[in-house]
């Protein structure tokens, strides 16, 4: 039988986690850091962390909040939202990222999941 894994997932508006039901009526939860240092202590095995904003703004993501995030956490950490080319990618991956997560650029072109995957390592994606 497979073991069960608990992953936390964060989704981040503005640098604060937000609960809502589909993305809508967002109420702040608390700091990513934190929550996540939470999540972690708790028996977490991974926490994801997805900016959930960023594509439909057109920005990166938040990479202080990473930073922050990842400098609390001792599980896998990935990453996602406003990932658009390999130079976001490595950002993400010097903030202190395990992993990216690549929605809506990956439908856009699927040659930059490869271009990632070759870069980082096919785990990393």
């Amino acid at each position: 039988m497979l073991t069960k894994r608990i992953i936390a997932c964060l989704d981040v508006d503005a640098g604060r986690v937000v609960k809502g039901t589909q993305f809508l009526s967002l109420r702040d939860a608390g700091d990513p850091a934190e929550l996540a240092a939470a999540h972690s202590t708790a028996g977490a095995d991974e926490v994801v962390l997805l900016d959930i904003t960023a594509t439909h703004e057109k920005r990166s993501t938040l990479i202080e909040t990473v930073k922050r995030t990842a400098n609390e956490l001792f599980v896998p950490f990935t990453v996602g939202g406003g990932v658009r080319t390999l130079q976001d990618a490595a950002a993400i991956f010097d903030a202190g990222a395990d992993k990216i997560s690549i929605n809506s650029a990956a439908i856009a072109d699927p040659s930059l999941i490869t271009c990632i995957a070759q870069r980082f390592g096919s785990q990393a994606v």
